[in-house]
């Protein structure tokens, strides 16, 4: 499961003194403030647009990148989003989209630099504090993340990854009333989502219910078969519930089998149930030679527990 805020302006774009050249040789334009929003652009070469024609207006522009995005171009979208922005610089929809296209690109530097200067065009944007808002969760920085996710909402009740990261939220401070109440929030808007349900499943595994934690596993993977975080979560569930061979097959879609039982060894030592962590890391051991070491460590230290015990 995994699942982040920031209200502080930051400007994360350089100026610069003179305009960096985006339109090639097929435009004159030029932009006689001065700012150029190149720094925001993560892709292919801007060469490769050379040949776009020039545009007339910010719309135009921003007409030509929601085209480009539809069709799959997003670094030629994002250029023609910077395009834009050299004629109109406060439009925040537009920072939007380039933050949530490099966002999504792992450009996370220039995704925030953009989320950033939406938000200060317009401090209540909900798709930039969203998105900066996840940003911060992975950063760990949760307090900033809860603030940024919380208004968000409020700004767009309609943000279910908001109310999905307001969930992983809640669940890591134990809030888990909140939790539950936040991904059922995501779900009514939408639906058909495995990692929602996974991340349902999981907080209901924290709080002891584990008969709905697999419902919602189950429906995960009715979505997505092959869901990862789910597959091990179910896997991790089935063996805390010592249903073992049900625990084997999820974990083995995802992993070796002697990683699998070496997995399970871990969550029953965890649980104290040392005799049997014992019997999977042996059977780990035997699965893979080239396991031999970990497994034998691990069963090194579980006699020992099991001494003390």
């Amino acid at each position: 499961m995994m699942a982040y805020q920031h209200t502080k302006k930051v400007r994360g774009v350089c100026l610069v003194v003179t305009v960096l050249s985006l339109y090639g040789c097929a435009s004159s334009q030029t932009v006689e403030s001065g700012n150029s929003y190149t720094e925001l652009y993560e892709g292919t070469s801007e060469l490769t647009f050379s040949t776009l024609m020039p545009v007339e207006s910010a719309e135009e522009a921003i007409a030509r990148g929601d085209a480009a995005y539809r069709r799959g171009d997003v670094d030629e979208a994002v250029f023609e989003y910077i395009r834009s922005l050299e004629l109109d610089p406060d439009n925040a929809d537009t920072l939007y989209k380039i933050g949530a296209i490099n966002h999504h690109k792992g450009a996370n530097n220039k995704a925030a630099s953009a989320f950033r200067l939406a938000l200060e065009q317009d401090a209540s944007h909900p798709g930039a504090l969203e998105g900066l808002g996840l940003m911060m969760m992975k950063q760990r920085e949760y307090d900033q993340a809860r603030a940024m996710l919380e208004q968000a909402v409020a700004a767009d009740s309609k943000r279910w990854q908001a109310w999905n990261g307001l969930g992983i939220l809640a669940d890591l401070r134990g809030d888990f009333a909140s939790a539950l109440d936040y991904y059922d929030r995501a779900l009514a808007l939408s639906s058909r989502n495995a990692k929602l349900h996974n991340n349902l499943g999981y907080s209901y595994y924290l709080i002891g219910k584990w008969e709905r934690a697999e419902h919602q596993y189950h429906t995960a993977l009715g979505i997505s078969p092959r869901h990862e975080r789910t597959l091990r979560n179910l896997g991790q569930l089935y063996t805390r519930m010592e249903r073992y061979d049900e625990a084997l097959e999820a974990f083995a879609k995802v992993m070796g089998e002697a990683d699998a039982l070496n997995t399970m060894g871990y969550i029953r030592m965890a649980e104290g149930d040392y005799p049997q962590a014992e019997v999977f890391f042996t059977r780990a051991a035997k699965a893979s030679p080239s396991y031999h070491v970990t497994s034998n460590e691990n069963l090194e230290q579980v006699r020992r527990l099991i001494e003390r015990d």
